[in-house]
């Protein structure tokens, strides 16, 4: 009798495991979810530096996100952006719009997305009558992102939210479709 009660709940145990697991459909991070984070630490994304020997102060002031940008696996960055000159005790600012795109990338241990092999698709600089490309300036806003976003994570799971813990102990498959980036874990693949 206390063999078979074992048994039963066991079963039981069994089936409200397979219920929990299978009621776990993913984890979903959107591009509104990845702004908000990197606008937190948008005074993070600011340089001194010189262009052609002329002290530059690079920063951000505007950032948005767009994922899966043409149905492709990217997050795409857009920025506005001021490249303050000095030269002789005045400040000269310049006006810069960047486009830039990255691979997505998944750190299981820290539960975190990054944004990592990025690529400048657009720039444009607009200072006192020059419209145009400034190709050393750009470049330097490239090192800027680049290794802002190669140690910051674009977003993180925080696993200590209720019923986010799963998380931590499932390995993961990420789908990127536009508009956001879901998280599945690796069981629900085989089944489709």
């Amino acid at each position: 009798m206390l063999l078979r009660s074992f048994i039963l709940a066991m079963l039981l145990g069994l089936i409200c495991a397979c219920s929990t697991l299978s009621s776990i459909a993913s984890y979903t991070v959107t591009e509104h979810d990845i702004e908000q984070g990197l606008l937190e630490h948008l005074d993070q994304l600011s340089q001194k530096t010189s262009v052609a020997g002329i002290p530059v102060m690079l920063s951000v002031s505007s950032l948005e996100v767009i994922v899966g940008q043409d149905n492709r696996s990217v997050v795409a960055l857009r920025a506005d952006a001021i490249a303050s000159v000095s030269v002789f005790g005045l400040r000269y600012p310049a006006k810069v719009k960047l486009g830039l795109e990255g691979e997505p990338y998944y750190n299981q241990q820290e539960k975190a997305l990054y944004v990592r092999s990025l690529t400048l698709t657009r720039s444009e600089i607009d200072a006192a009558g020059f419209k145009g490309n400034l190709t050393p300036l750009a470049d330097r806003y490239m090192g800027l992102f680049n290794s802002y976003l190669a140690t910051h994570p674009v977003y993180q799971i925080d696993t200590t939210k209720g019923g986010l813990a799963w998380l931590g102990n499932v390995p993961l498959n990420m789908e990127i479709v536009p508009g956001k980036i879901t998280f599945l874990p690796q069981f629900n693949q085989a089944t489709k």
